[in-house]
């Protein structure tokens, strides 16, 4: 029943955050180009995270839970735990080095520090509480680290798409950064997912102990 209740709260309030941004016009010439939000790791954070927690409120004390818990474990510490973190960590990151790269200036009199916040960072602290609250399964050594960068692999070729029918780098960075560059900047993007992936398990299972810990204290 706790389980249930978490993913149903975090399901709800994720729709909020994305009807939330949806209540701003389109605020940046980056929302009017080709694939408009689409193109944003930060976008595809917010819909996978909608859709996992719906499946997992869904699935929650069904029949069909066994079955679903090796694919959210997996889904959890490959995709929601890392990407969650890589976006917050990156996005605050190039914020702090130039804000000009990921949130330039002007945005500030559309989009309000709530929103920011919301999307770029309470979204770690979110993931945080459910590996407390929520016991999941470690993948394989092979198989997690082939589907982690499979995931980065997969947006990369996106946003390559992107830019090869729309004319439009997703990010302000790739369109000064040299092929070589960008190439040096796309490998190390996979290595630091990586990196977090493997930060994340471990992060994870000390959060678990201290929870079954405190668990038992009670």
């Amino acid at each position: 029943m706790r389980e249930k209740s978490f993913y149903n709260a975090m399901f709800l309030y994720h729709v909020f955050v994305v009807w939330y941004r949806f209540q701003f016009p389109m605020i940046s010439d980056e929302d009017r180009t080709f694939a408009g939000r689409w193109k944003f790791l930060t976008h595809w954070n917010a819909m996978i995270q909608i859709a996992y927690y719906l499946v997992c409120g869904l699935l929650a004390n069904s029949n069909l839970m066994q079955k679903w818990e090796p694919i959210r474990d997996q889904a959890f510490y490959i995709i929601i735990l890392p990407l969650s973190v890589f976006v917050s960590l990156m996005f605050w990151g190039l914020y702090i080095y130039d804000r000009d790269m990921v949130f330039p200036a002007h945005l500030d009199k559309v989009v309000t520090p709530f929103f920011n916040h919301q999307k770029h960072s309470a979204v770690v602290l979110w993931t945080f509480l459910e590996a407390a609250v929520v016991h999941h399964n470690k993948p394989g050594h092979f198989e997690g680290h082939f589907i982690a960068g499979l995931f980065c692999a997969t947006y990369l070729a996106v946003v390559l798409w992107v830019h090869a029918a729309g004319g439009v780098w997703a990010y302000p960075i790739l369109g000064v950064l040299n092929w070589a560059g960008k190439a040096m900047f796309s490998g190390m993007s996979i290595v630091v997912y990586v990196a977090f992936y493997r930060v994340g398990l471990a992060l994870s299972g000390y959060l678990q102990n201290i929870s079954s810990v405190v668990s038992k204290l009670d």
